[in-house]
């Protein structure tokens, strides 16, 4: 999930909540209280589950092996290290600390509910333990940056020779697209070229910094051996793969073209006050909140997406994109007829919050290999802003929860295009 982040409205409309109650405060105007409990009382179970899932499957020994492979990493770690052991103390927290990273990551892919959450879970357990594995092997027997420059180099080689082998093929070119984005995803990052060089955060002769390049090793390690396995599944689940690198970059510029004309068909918007709708008072409500956090991936100065070498990785930036063009349309034109989402009583947080949670349990009914995932993120933003409410303490003023009442507002948003924007997606990948 990602750190919740402050627009720069929000940011100044906090900064006003903290200024109290002068006069001269711009946000003074807005100063309705809250109960807190009403508003905590508002976050209950109904947010749908959306899990990740790839449309072919991991096999059970690959996530098998992996999983050993964590285990294996923390237990070359003492589950409990002292001053004896580690008398830097700051050291000793940072080891502690990484291993404690990794049990958490093995307890999340041990819950996961899909096969696919589960993989991406040990990949990061492997890489957490490994930190810890390698600074501990610097003190405990004497590793060095040297002794793990032939690993690096291994890794390095089999990334290289399964790009020599990998190519764009696939059946259903949705499914395709798909999985072939998950292992662009892996390959990019699968480098392995950091764990040759020097530490980034460490010194080359600080046991961290050696546990530092041990984890990039891993982490490389687990994302050639994870997207070598998702190809050679896409590959077993096809009785005649076909190329589809062309179909996918002609299919990104279809979405594109329909992107750039939907785009240019907006009233005009003002890119540093995108809240703006001629006619209506958009000032620190809401909709002004959400309407600037949507505009912003669509802004023409910031188009450098479309461009990814990546096909698929790029043709699933041309989805996310519709998706937030078209939301950014539906809900600026219900910001034009009136519609600001003004917030007076924890009723008005619960309407709108209603809203997103309903959007997106009607795009989940039956979600699609595209509409996953961005209805996965709606779900992730959901769960992120009710956890943001349940935090509040007594009274709360409405200008603390207007960013919360704005992610509501994207979600529901986004989650009402997704649908439209997978299909224009698919249509141009099939056709």
């Amino acid at each position: 999930m990602n750190d919740h982040t402050l627009t720069r409205r929000g940011a100044l409309a906090a900064l006003g909540a903290l200024a109290g109650c002068s006069a001269t405060n711009p946000l003074g105007d807005d100063r309705t209280e809250l109960d807190g409990a009403s508003v905590r009382a508002l976050v209950d179970d109904s947010v749908p589950a959306v899990p990740e899932r790839l449309p072919v499957g991991v096999g059970a020994a690959h996530l098998a092996a992996s999983e050993e492979r964590a285990r294996a990493l923390l237990d070359a770690v003492p589950a409990s290290l002292g001053p004896e052991e580690i008398p830097n103390g700051a050291m000793r927290e940072r080891i502690r600390q990484k291993r404690e990273y990794a049990v958490e990551s093995l307890d999340a892919a041990t819950e996961a509910p899909t096969p696919f959450e589960r993989l991406d879970a040990l990949a990061g357990a492997r890489g957490e333990a490994r930190f810890a594995a390698g600074a501990w092997r610097a003190i405990d027997a004497g590793q060095t940056r040297d002794d793990l420059l032939d690993e690096a180099g291994t890794v390095r080689d089999d990334r290289a020779a399964f790009r020599d082998r990998w190519r764009y093929l696939g059946g259903d070119p949705a499914v395709a697209v798909r999985v072939h984005a998950e292992i662009e995803e892996r390959v990019d990052a699968g480098r392995a070229d950091i764990a040759l060089g020097e530490p980034r955060r460490y010194r080359v002769g600080n046991p961290l910094g050696v546990g530092e390049i041990a984890e990039e090793i891993e982490r490389a390690r687990v994302a050639v051996d994870d997207a070598a396995h998702c190809y050679d599944r896409l590959l077993a689940s096809v009785d005649d793969p076909t190329g589809l690198r062309t179909r996918f970059l002609d299919a990104r510029r279809a979405v594109r073209e329909t992107f750039e004309a939907e785009r240019d068909d907006l009233p005009p918007i003002d890119s540093e006050e995108p809240w703006q709708v001629e006619g209506v008072d958009t000032e620190d409500t809401p909709a002004a909140e959400a309407l600037e956090e949507l505009y912003r991936p669509i802004d023409p100065r910031h188009d450098d997406g479309w461009d990814d070498e990546w096909p698929a990785r790029s043709l699933h930036w041309a989805h996310a994109s519709l998706i937030g063009l078209r939301a950014f349309a539906s809900l600026r034109t219900r910001v034009a007829d009136g519609e600001t989402f003004t917030v007076e009583s924890a009723d008005d947080v619960a309407a709108v919050r209603g809203e997103a949670v309903e959007a997106v349990r009607a795009a989940a009914a039956e979600p699609t290999i595209l509409e996953r995932p961005a209805l996965t993120d709606a779900v992730a933003r959901l769960e992120h802003a009710d956890d943001r409410l349940t935090e509040v303490r007594d009274d709360v003023s409405v200008v603390q929860i207007r960013n919360e009442v704005g992610q509501y507002l994207v979600v529901m948003a986004r989650a009402r295009a997704v649908s439209s924007a997978s299909e224009r997606v698919v249509e141009a990948l099939r056709s």
